[in-house]
């Protein structure tokens, strides 16, 4: 099974935590986050993406304790199961993910570049005021990726579509970044010319 695979709202739950596990402070981020939305994130992830908790010995570790602090058995036996592996079998399988991270995002990126889609996925998904993104250098494969791992919920919510529209336009027309970039990630838009573009109150 993969991510988009899930139930929307899974796969939202997924973003999240992988959002989640960017922080420094990762478990204490987790211990105070909805119980539900933590357990049905983890859950989502073990289920389609279990390898993403071995690209970083502390992402399995801290979703590990939480699973053990909310007394979680599904999810603390797979975890456990992942833990038990031996080392050249976990950097194997963390190697496959990112690789398929990379096809995905047509994007060969490091481990540092990946943290910022990570926060960068689950903000678009959010819908966060884009004033505060559009500088970010990851924005376009961000786009395009939750453009197609969601492209269900963007093709019934024309208000999410159109967030993300506006995005691309304003980049397109302040030539941040090369015109056939762009243009090629619109082509995921099929309803391009019937939106208006959104704006937020610039609080910067």
């Amino acid at each position: 099974m993969q991510l988009k695979d899930l139930s929307i709202e899974n796969r939202r739950y997924a973003l999240n935590i992988k959002a989640d596990m960017t922080d420094d402070e990762r478990l204490d981020v987790l211990k105070t986050n909805d119980y539900n939305a933590t357990i049905k994130g983890i859950h989502a992830l073990l289920v389609s993406e279990p390898n993403f908790f071995l690209v970083n010995e502390d992402f399995l570790e801290t979703a590990l304790e939480v699973s053990t602090i909310y007394n979680d058995r599904y999810a603390k036996d797979r975890l456990s199961k992942l833990k038990e592996l031996d080392k050249s079998e976990m950097e194997k399988r963390a190697r496959s993910y990112i690789e398929s991270e990379y096809l995905k995002r047509d994007f060969i990126f490091t481990y540092e570049d990946y943290l910022q889609l990570l926060e960068l996925d689950d903000l678009l998904l959010r819908e966060t005021n884009y004033n505060y993104l559009l500088g970010n250098p990851y924005i376009l494969y961000s786009i395009s990726y939750i453009k197609k791992e969601f492209s269900d919920y963007y093709s019934i919510n024309r208000k999410a579509d159109n967030y993300l529209l506006t995005i691309l336009n304003i980049l397109e027309k302040r030539n941040y970044y090369d015109t056939k970039e762009v243009s090629s990630i619109l082509e995921l838009f099929p309803h391009k010319e019937d939106e208006k573009i959104i704006t937020f109150a610039k609080k910067i």
